[in-house]
């Protein structure tokens, strides 16, 4: 069965007859902390953690288990994407690959 608000509105057909997408692991299935495993790939997509085009399912506002939270600056991941220059200002980059695991820290340890 769909979950409509699971569901990809406008999924995307491939060359192949199948659909982008297909084949690729659940989330569910992904190891403990794989955003934090070396490979893993951030790309800054601006200021604002809610984009103006971008639609969240209005249930996600009291689902205990979506969050959003602001990284601490002393999480490794924090200082990956940052980048900091001599005067601690963030030099943020367009996109940030890990050369190497991090260990969770702080909120980061709760996501799943």
């Amino acid at each position: 069965r769909i979950d409509v608000d699971k569901h990809d509105f406008f999924p995307k057909s491939s060359v192949d007859g199948g659909w982008i997408g297909d084949r690729y692991p659940l989330c569910a299935d992904l190891p403990q902390y794989h955003f934090l495993k070396m490979g893993a790939k951030y790309q800054f997509r601006g200021g604002s953690s809610l984009p103006r085009l971008h639609y969240n399912p209005p249930h996600w506002d009291s689902d205990e288990s979506i969050k959003r939270f602001v990284l601490s600056s002393g999480s490794g991941l924090y200082q990956q994407l940052c980048n900091p220059d001599a005067n601690g200002a963030c030099q943020f980059a367009i996109t940030v690959t890990l050369d190497s695991n991090l260990a969770c820290h702080g909120k980061e340890c709760r996501v799943d």
